[in-house]
């Protein structure tokens, strides 16, 4: 097995190491039957902590995660009434830790979180995503 990959963010005196990942749970509206509920995770530690608080974005009615709908990809969750974060940002990874910490989550020991709780909050403050320019255009 290869080593994680993970990218590194300072906040003030604080480095943060983080990375995303997709997982699959048993579905609790499944009824007992075979399925899956899609999750992003945000793994987030912050250096010289042990353990790492993960931000779950579980998949659900009215919630897209990565790979679950239309315009979807990995690292992506919105809601079906407006939002959008991309979890591999920066500026998002940023807001949401801003956001745990609000919460009281504090690092030094192995933590969940959901991360629908933050959603709002962060999207309102998460800069919109600069459009990549295509190629043949002058930007």
């Amino acid at each position: 097995m290869g080593r994680r990959r993970y990218r590194q963010l300072a906040m003030g005196n604080d480095r943060f190491r983080w990375w995303v990942s997709h997982r699959h749970a048993p579905d609790p509206d499944s009824g007992g039957a075979l399925g899956h509920s899609c999750q992003e995770v945000l793994s987030v530690a912050r250096e010289g902590s042990p353990g790492a608080i993960r931000i779950v974005f579980a998949s659900g009615p009215g919630r897209v995660v990565g790979g679950g709908g239309w315009g979807a990809h990995e690292g992506g969750v919105s809601r079906a009434g407006g939002g959008y974060l991309n979890l591999h940002r920066p500026a998002t990874v940023r807001e949401l830790i801003e956001e745990a910490l609000a919460d009281g989550q504090r690092f030094g020991h192995a933590a969940q979180v959901d991360g629908w709780r933050f959603f709002d909050a962060a999207a309102a403050r998460v800069p919109p995503e600069r459009p990549e320019p295509s190629a043949g255009s002058s930007a």
